[in-house]
This record gives structure tokens, C-alpha cells and sequence, in this order.
């Protein structure tokens, strides 16, 4: 399964669909998005038009994929999540938990904002610091 259906795979679970372009002879890569409300139109955006919540969570899907693609003992991936609402960030929570947890390997998430929604399980662990003192 190559890296564009496993790119669309994760980008489904927002209604969301896309596609990655490489060119080999000029050594680029590009992405591009179609959004739900795009759907009566055949707009396929540069991710540079997206918002920046569309932003996070396409570059998180593609991020997936590569990771679909490569193994490794663990991985960590730091505030991916920074420009989400807070339904992009459910999401994009409950589509990496099920991944890590498929994957069986280890993952480190750091966000700051509220992991109080993310599912407990036997395999997950949730640290979250106090916030600093003013």
C-alpha cells in the first residue's frame, strides 16, 4: 500500500481527502487537501491555503503514513496539535492513540493543552504537568 491511500486512510476520519504528488526527476513532494466543504467542487488545495488547524491535522495524517511506512522502537512527536479546535484535536488525539497502540510500539505525545479526553487503556499512560505558578 503506498503512502497516498495510506495518507487518504487517515485523512477519512475528518471527511477529508487528498493526495501526494512526488516527482522524482525534480526531487519534490507536494500535498494537496480537499476539504468537506469543498465537496460540490473539484478544489484540491495547497495546504499553504488551509487553516492552520487543517494544516496540523493534514500534516499529522501525512506524518501517519510515513510512520505506516518505517518502524522504529518509539516515537515522539511534539505539539502537533497547536493550531486544532477542540474537535480536530479529538481526532486527531483518538486517531494517534489507535495507531501507537496497532503499531505496538512507543509513543511520547507533548501537547499543551488538556489530555483529559484521551481513552485510557492498558498500553497508555497519561503524565500531564501542573501549570506554572504566576
Amino acid at each position: 500500500m503506498g503512502i497516498g491511500i495510506r495518507f487518504n486512510q487517515h485523512l477519512r476520519k475528518k471527511g477529508i481527502s487528498g493526495q501526494i504528488k512526488v516527482d522524482y526527476e525534480d526531487k519534490t513532494l507536494s500535498i494537496e487537501v480537499k476539504m468537506p466543504q469543498d465537496a460540490s467542487h473539484d478544489t484540491v488545495r495547497d495546504t499553504r491555503g488551509l487553516s492552520g488547524g487543517e494544516r496540523s491535522f493534514s500534516t499529522l495524517c501525512f506524518a501517519l503514513a510515513l510512520h505506516d511506512m518505517t518502524e522504529a522502537p518509539f516515537r515522539a512527536m511534539d505539539e502537533f496539535d497547536v493550531f486544532m479546535d477542540a474537535v480536530s484535536r479529538k481526532i486527531s488525539l483518538d486517531t494517534l492513540v489507535d495507531f501507537a497502540v496497532a503499531q505496538g510500539s512507543q509513543w511520547m505525545f507533548i501537547t499543551p493543552h488538556d489530555i483529559s479526553m484521551v481513552k485510557s487503556g492498558e498500553r497508555i499512560k497519561k503524565q500531564q504537568m501542573a501549570a506554572p505558578r504566576a
